[in-house]
């Protein structure tokens, strides 16, 4: 409890949660900004009147109070071993040594830091700068002054928004624009506060899972505004809406894109945008058209027999270039966003959650294609990216597969040339399957379950599959992989069908 207790109080020193505030120095500001380029030496983004650009520190002041007489006769921006005195107690340099190492314990414990303040500043969207000091960016250096800087995604769902206009790793280098020799970013300051930035964001988390209270698991909360809606004269103007002339309605659709794009930004799928009126819109190559036709129909068949919040299907359209879909948005965060802040209760709660839908969504009947075991959820071939993983690009097949007569004849499509003996056994009951349910496509809202979105894999599978394919998909987030083991229990034990597979995707592309 010791150890964990300095651990804290280590992270504590190191983690500023005081507003960002600009060097007052007229001259330093003049030269950092000249010296940085004009640009975020973070993101790498220009001036923003909503987001300007700001001399800061790397080092910001330390939070806790400081005597005034005592600060007024000291620069805390240059005077290291200050700054460190007054954060790290005499018992936190053994840890803070263990942690960074002995170079970056000495230098933060020593008069070695500069003397100047230009190497302590640096030139930052304002924005970028407080989330630095919270650890949602960490840099690594490459050489002395070139470094990629990672954004740090633990915790959410609420990420401060700088990072959507950030990449998830951005290379970077720190140069003297000005070429009047003068120094560049300490990397000393930096490579401390990145080796912070993760534990930084744990501790937000911790704080953030400590405040919350236990709830009692109820029934899901399935009200769906596009469902209400749909029951009250919305169905009537969609289907007036899809008798007007397909190159007017992708016209429109364009002209909604355009907008979405301005007013919410990219989303993280390229493919797909969010528009105005609650509505997205996923647009794909007309060669994959039957990706899309496949969600449409599954979105229609899973609103048709299960209780399950889904998008509500609104239109589907195709030229000779390109192919739309239309659909209602879900509200919601992705699970991916959120999984690091939940509670225990919360984990539960979902678990809950989708065991109820889970039992629904493999219960619907198959009542197209007779004649084949496996297919999509209209009865054609299959749209799968593991099945494909496995197979040499057939120019005539494309990315669809199937559909298969039998399980016997999709396990001889699954099977490798290098292991010809390792093949699925046969038997397995066949079920309608979402096909690529992940962190990406699972949305949570108030600690519940609010939707299940992306259909494009679905169909008919055998009853492992959607086991197997969540594990293909996530190998590293060990709590959602708890959670699906949890899930699948009460219908089977598909341990064999893993290792399998484990087996199989080594052979994978």
């Amino acid at each position: 409890m010791a150890l964990l207790s300095d651990w804290k109080q280590l992270i504590a020193a190191f983690t500023f949660e005081i507003p960002c505030r600009q060097l007052s120095d007229k001259g330093v500001v003049a030269d950092v900004t000249r010296r940085d380029g004009g640009k975020c030496c973070i993101t790498g983004l220009s001036n923003s009147f909503w987001d300007p650009l700001v001399v800061a520190p790397i080092l910001p002041r330390q939070k806790a109070p400081v005597d005034k007489v005592a600060a007024a006769s000291l620069n805390l921006y240059s005077d290291r071993r200050v700054l460190a005195d007054k954060r790290l107690p005499q018992s936190l340099h053994g840890i803070l040594c263990a942690f960074v190492g002995p170079e970056l314990r000495d230098w933060i414990l020593s008069n070695e830091a500069s003397q100047n303040a230009c190497r302590n500043h640096w030139l930052v969207r304002k924005s970028a700068a407080t989330a630095f000091s919270q650890g949602f960016f960490q840099f690594t250096f490459t050489k002395v002054s070139n470094y990629h800087v990672a954004a740090v995604r633990i915790g959410g769902p609420e990420w401060p928004s700088i990072m959507d206009k950030t990449p998830l790793l951005r290379h970077g280098s720190f140069t003297d624009h000005s070429s009047s020799s003068m120094d560049t970013p300490d990397v000393s300051a930096l490579q401390l506060l990145s080796q912070f930035a993760k534990p930084i964001r744990w501790n937000h988390v911790a704080r953030e899972m400590a405040g919350k209270k236990p709830q009692a698991v109820t029934s899901l909360p399935l009200f769906s505004p596009c469902r209400f809606f749909s029951e009250h004269g919305a169905t009537a103007l969609i289907i007036a809406w899809r008798m007007v002339p397909t190159s007017i309605r992708i016209r429109a659709y364009h002209g909604l894109a355009f907008l979405g794009a301005h007013i919410y930004g990219a989303n993280c799928s390229l493919k797909v945008q969010q528009l105005p009126f609650g509505i997205y819109l996923k647009r794909t190559s007309v060669e994959w058209h039957e990706g899309l036709a496949n969600e449409y129909g599954a979105l229609q068949l899973v609103r048709r027999h299960t209780c399950i919040p889904v998008p509500h299907p609104l239109d589907l359209a195709s030229n000779s270039e390109e192919s739309y879909l239309l659909t209602c948005r879900v509200p919601g965060h992705r699970l991916g966003m959120c999984i690091d802040t939940l509670s225990d209760d919360e984990a539960n709660t979902l678990l809950y959650d989708l065991q109820k839908c889970l039992t629904e969504l493999r219960a619907i009947p198959k009542e197209v294609a007779p004649e084949y075991a496996i297919t999509n959820a209209l009865g054609k071939a299959c749209y799968d990216y593991r099945i494909n993983a496995g197979l040499d690009y057939d120019e005539d097949r494309g990315d669809f597969v199937g559909p298969f007569v039998s399980e016997e004849e999709f396990n001889e499509t699954l099977k490798v040339g290098a292991l010809p003996n390792t093949s699925h056994r046969s038997g397995h009951k066949i079920v309608f399957t979402h096909g690529d349910l992940n962190m990406r496509n699972v949305l949570v809202r108030d600690g519940r379950l609010s939707g299940i979105v992306d259909w494009e894999n679905a169909g008919w599978y055998p009853e492992y599959w959607e086991y197997t394919k969540a594990h293909y998909i996530t190998k590293l987030k060990r709590r959602w992989l708890r959670i699906v083991d949890e899930l699948f229990k009460e219908h089977g034990d598909f341990e064999e069908e893993l290792a399998t597979e484990h087996q199989l995707w080594s052979y994978c592309f």
